[in-house]
């Protein structure tokens, strides 16, 4: 074999032992591998050596061919909106999940049985699925779930059964289900859990920045970690790193440890320096694993490590889970917990980049106030277990009906939200629906008695009626000076009353 082939095969069989480990396909890097120690040393290979090298050569090819022949569901919505795979569910609930899921802002497709999946999904991705397991547990129902966990990224899945021991949680957790509910369940649980779920695995905006001095690994990156919905930046020369980071703003860094001019350790000390970066994920990449490295990358800050080579499960396993615990504690500290939406602080900086981008594109913004009716006498009569019900379900309505504005709770029982392209009337009309849907929420009394709640509301509008949020709140408060009127809702209501089934205000 001529010397130059030979050190340029092995250099490419050194490479895809690497790359191949890296993506997760074991036995290609396995036999990537003994090609390289074949073409190791600088002798002539005899016949039976080079037999051995021609059928390894040709598993790699086979290898790498049915990697790429796997066939994985295409993204679904061709409206743009979320699929919700409806699969084995009884008749009447996913009746009405199909009903309510325009709602949401959801398509769904029903399948009756987990064997017809495949068919009914020929080119299609769920982004999410709700699945029945019965009290048996069907075998059939369990490799489903085992299937879309698989999937690259996997689709999360919500399982429905009537059973709720711990050893059922578990062998659910198990085979992949990231949500659990005990039937019977309403519908609007069930949306409201899909809801948050796809939420949850959508890391669209999430971003990565890779600092590296080996070009390999940064390449590699890319393709590793877009699949999962990342957007990936890399950086080969630490001395730009202050500038990339600043440009980048990123969720997550990876640093490797070892690096010319300054190290990964040096690096991550600079971040947690620094008060607007000092809580930014980071997490290491290291060859060394001995007490001392690994005392000096925990003791700068950092949140995790992956050893080299690096495996390419392990690394985007960490990465997801690192993004995810980072989204969690973010979510706490900008959301309010009783009602979903968000707190003010958060939207205070929300509604002001609304404003002003009204201001640049000459659009309308909508500025609303809604305070829940006789919040302070229900929890006199009924305690303020059922006042947080009642705050908890307002909050939930108007997440529903506001998806893509800005929702706030200021305290108590006041919320704002922030319309941007709304006009005035638009706003009354986005108001109405949100009547309609609370007079359909019936509340239950501790003594069993059920009432129905309203809310009143007042609306403006940027900058007709103020040029500042101080001013808008000021404008729609005083114009919620009474229950807000739904003719729809008012019908409703006023008939449940004479029959003696409602209390309480009319919507």
């Amino acid at each position: 074999m001529n010397e130059e082939l030979r050190l340029q095969a092995r250099s490419e069989a050194h490479k895809l032992a690497g790359s191949l480990g890296m993506f997760g396909f074991e036995f290609g890097s396995r036999i990537a591998r003994q090609i390289e120690e074949l073409l190791e040393v600088e002798v002539r290979l005899i016949a039976e050596q080079k037999l051995h090298l021609s059928e390894l050569v040709v598993s790699l090819r086979r290898e790498l061919q049915l990697t790429t022949a796997k066939e994985q569901l295409e993204e679904s919505s061709v409206d743009g909106r979320p699929l919700v795979l409806l699969v084995g569910l009884e008749q009447p609930l996913a009746d009405e999940l199909v009903r309510s899921a325009d709602t949401w802002n959801v398509q769904t497709l029903a399948v009756s049985k987990p064997g017809l999946v495949k068919k009914h999904l020929t080119n299609r991705r769920p982004d999410a699925v709700v699945l029945n397991l019965p009290g048996t547990m069907t075998e059939e129902g369990l490799q489903l779930l085992a299937e879309f966990n698989c999937s690259a990224p996997p689709i999360p899945v919500l399982v429905l059964t009537n059973q709720d021991s711990l050893l059922d949680r578990v062998k659910i957790a198990r085979l992949g289900g990231q949500g659990f509910l005990q039937k019977p369940v309403a519908s609007a649980m069930v949306l409201e859990t899909i809801a948050n779920l796809i939420q949850r695995n959508r890391q669209a905006t999430a971003k990565v920045l890779f600092v590296d001095d080996d070009p390999l690994i940064l390449n590699a990156m890319c393709p590793l970690l877009q699949p999962w919905g990342l957007k990936v930046s890399t950086l080969e020369n630490p001395l730009e790193f202050w500038d990339t980071l600043e440009a980048t703003a990123p969720d997550l860094l990876v640093l490797d440890v070892e690096m010319p001019q300054m190290s990964g350790i040096e690096l991550c000390q600079v971040v947690r320096n620094d008060p607007r970066y000092c809580g930014l994920p980071v997490l290491f990449l290291t060859s060394h694993t001995d007490a001392e490295t690994m005392r000096r990358v925990f003791a700068v800050g950092a949140d995790d490590y992956v050893c080299k080579p690096i495996i390419g499960p392990e690394l985007v396993t960490r990465i997801l889970n690192r993004l995810e615990r980072s989204r969690l504690l973010k979510n706490m500290a900008e959301t309010d917990a009783l009602t979903g939406v968000a707190n003010r602080r958060q939207s205070t900086h929300e509604l002001n980049d609304l404003m002003n981008l009204s201001s640049r594109h000459h659009q309308p913004f909508c500025f609303a106030v809604l305070k829940a009716d006789r919040l302070q006498q229900i929890n006199q009569q009924y305690g303020h277990a059922v006042g947080d019900e009642v705050l908890s379900r307002l909050g939930r309505v108007l997440r529903r009906v506001f998806q893509r504005d800005v929702v706030c709770r200021l305290g108590g029982a006041e919320f704002v939200v922030g319309m941007y392209g709304m006009t005035q009337k638009d706003g009354w009309q986005r108001l109405e629906e949100v009547a309609e849907n609370i007079s359909q929420e019936n509340f239950i009394a501790p003594d069993g008695s059920r009432f129905q709640v309203t809310f009143s509301a007042g609306v403006a509008q940027y900058p007709q009626q103020g040029t500042d949020l101080q001013a808008l709140y000021q404008a729609a408060l005083a114009r919620c000076d009474r229950p807000f009127t739904s003719q729809r809702a008012f019908t409703r209501v006023r008939e449940a009353e004479l029959r003696g089934d409602a209390e309480g205000v009319r919507a």
